[in-house]
C-alpha cells in the first residue's frame, strides 16, 4: 500500500491509493502490493524493455489515428508522451517486478497508465483523471496483453543483442590477433590429456576464434528470427479482435517508430501466442556460446598451471596476488570469473527450457522469465567475452622454455616416424622398450631411425 500525498484510482476491484506524483495508475500499483520487489530488479531496471512498450504504444496510437480509430488529438498526445519518456530515459516510471505475475499484464497496464497520465496532462488534465486519454479505451486500443508483451520482449532482445556481439567481436580479434603472433611457436596437442601430435599456438588459438564466431553467427540469426512478432494478434490469435484497418496499419507503423524494416508479421499467430520457441533458440544459443568460453577458459587455467608443478606453457597477466597466506601466488582470475558468468548463463537457459513446455493451451505466459534470462545472459557474456580480451587474452604469453620442451615429446616423434615406418616397426620399439621414454630414443637411435 503507497504511504505518503495519494491519489484515489479506480479499477473493478474497487479503489486504489496511488502516490499523488506517480505517473503511473492504479494497476501498477495493485502490482507493487502484489509482487514486492525486497531489492529485485523491476522492469523499469531493463531500459530496453520499458522502451520497446513504449514503442508499441506509440505506433499502436498512430495505427489507430490512420485507420480512423483514434482522435487526431489524442494520438498526438500518446506519441508525444512516448516520445517524451524515451527521450528522458524516464524508466523510474516501471516499477514493478519484472517476474509479475499475468503473463506481462501489469507490465502493459503499466505503460498504458504512464502514458494516458502524461497524455492526459499535456490536453491540460492532470494525473488519475482520465477523462482524455484512458489507459484502455485510448492507450490500449485494439491491443492486448498476449500481443502487446511478447513482441516487447522480441523487440528488448533484438535491441540487446548488439552490445554482446560487439564484445565477442573484439574477443574473436584478439584471438586472431595473437593466433597470427604465435602460429609460428610450436606446441604439443594433446588428446585425452594425454601427448599427441605436433602444432602451434595460432592453430589453438584459431581454433577457439572459429568456435566463437560459429556460435555467435547461430546467436545472431536466431535474434533476426525474433523480428516475426504478433502484433496485432490480440488475445490467442484470432484476427477479429482487432479491426482490420489497424491491422493493416500497425507493422508499418512499427517499422517507422522502431526505424527497423524487419519487422514482419508472424506466420501463425495462434502459434506465435502458444510457442515462444523462439527465445528459448536464442537462449539455447547463449548456452553454447557460454560453453565454449568456458572451454577456452579451462584450457588457459590448465596451460597456465605452475609455477613448476604445472604445464607452465604459457602466462597469464598477474592482475591480483593470488593468495592470503601464501606469497607470489597468482591465480588465472580472469577465467575463472568467466567460467563462473558462463555457470549462470547455463542456470538462465534451463530456467527458459522450463517455461517453454509449461506454456499450457492457448498462451505462453512465462515471456518474463524467458526475457529476463536471455537478456541477463546476454549481459554476463558480454562482460565475460570483453573482460576476457582485455584483462587477460591480449596480454598472455607463452613460455618458450616450457612449451618447447613439452613440444619435443616423444609421441610426436613417434607419430611421424609411423608415416616412414609403419605403424606395427614403431609400435614393437615401444613394446620392446616397456614404455620407457628414454629406452625408445635410444632403441630408436639404434635403428637409425633419429
Amino acid at each position: 500500500m503507497s504511504s505518503g500525498p495519494c491519489r484515489v484510482e479506480h479499477d473493478f476491484l474497487g479503489g486504489v491509493q496511488v502516490p499523488r506524483e506517480a505517473l503511473y495508475g492504479a494497476q501498477t500499483q495493485r502490482a507493487l502490493d502484489n509482487f514486492p520487489l525486497s531489492g529485485e530488479r523491476s522492469i523499469g531496471d531493463y531500459p530496453a524493455l520499458a522502451e520497446a512498450l513504449l514503442r508499441i504504444k506509440w505506433a499502436a496510437a498512430e495505427a489507430n489515428r490512420t485507420a480512423g480509430y483514434l482522435d487526431a488529438e489524442v494520438a498526438g498526445a500518446i506519441v508525444q508522451a512516448a516520445r517524451e519518456l524515451i527521450g528522458q530515459g524516464a524508466f523510474a516510471h516501471f516499477p514493478i517486478h519484472r517476474l509479475h505475475g499475468g503473463g506481462g499484464t501489469s507490465a502493459n497496464m503499466n505503460a498504458n497508465e504512464v502514458l494516458a497520465n502524461r497524455a492526459e496532462e499535456l490536453l491540460g488534465g492532470r494525473r488519475g483523471q482520465y477523462r482524455r486519454v484512458h489507459p484502455n479505451d485510448h492507450v490500449n486500443l485494439h491491443q492486448s496483453t498476449n500481443d502487446v508483451y511478447p513482441t516487447a520482449c522480441r523487440m528488448a532482445v533484438i535491441a540487446s543483442w548488439p552490445a554482446p556481439a560487439g564484445a565477442l567481436e573484439g574477443l574473436g580479434q584478439v584471438l586472431r590477433t595473437q593466433a597470427s603472433r604465435f602460429q609460428d611457436e610450436p606446441r604439443v596437442a594433446r588428446t585425452c590429456l594425454q601427448d599427441a601430435v605436433s602444432v602451434t599456438y595460432g592453430d589453438l588459438l584459431g581454433g577457439y576464434e572459429a568456435g566463437l564466431a560459429r556460435a555467435a553467427g547461430r546467436i545472431a540469426r536466431d535474434v533476426d528470427e525474433l523480428h516475426a512478432v504478433n502484433l496485432g494478434g490480440t488475445i490467442v490469435g484470432r484476427p477479429h479482435d482487432a479491426p482490420e484497418g489497424y491491422r493493416r496499419q500497425i507493422l508499418c507503423s512499427l517499422r517507422q517508430v522502431s526505424a527497423d524494416p524487419a519487422y514482419r508479421l508472424a506466420p501463425n499467430l495462434f502459434d506465435a501466442a502458444q510457442n515462444p520457441d523462439g527465445m528459448v533458440a536464442v537462449s539455447s544459443g547463449l548456452e553454447l556460446l557460454a560453453r565454449v568460453l568456458i572451454k577456452i577458459s579451462k584450457d588457459l587455467r590448465l596451460l597456465s598451471s605452475g609455477p613448476e608443478a604445472g604445464l607452465g606453457e604459457i602466462r597469464l597477466p598477474a592482475v591480483q596476488p593470488g593468495s592470503s597466506i601464501m606469497p607470489g601466488k597468482v591465480n588465472p582470475v580472469i577465467p575463472e570469473f568467466v567460467i563462473q558468468c558462463c555457470f549462470q548463463v547455463i542456470g538462465n537457459h534451463a530456467a527458459c527450457s522450463g517455461a517453454l513446455d509449461h506454456g499450457e493451451l492457448d498462451l505462453n505466459i512465462w515471456e518474463s522469465l524467458l526475457l529476463f534470462n536471455v537478456l541477463d545472459s546476454m549481459g554476463l557474456l558480454a562482460n565475460a567475452a570483453h573482460t576476457l580480451a582485455e584483462r587477460c587474452l591480449e596480454e598472455m604469453t607463452v613460455v618458450p622454455e616450457s612449451n618447447r620442451r613439452n613440444a619435443d615429446s616423444i609421441i610426436p616423434l613417434l607419430t611421424e616416424l609411423a608415416k616412414a615406418r609403419g605403424y606395427s616397426a614403431v609400435s614393437r620399439v615401444c613394446r620392446e622398450a616397456g614404455g620407457d621414454v628414454e629406452r625408445i630414443r635410444q632403441l630408436l637411435k639404434k635403428e637409425g631411425w633419429i
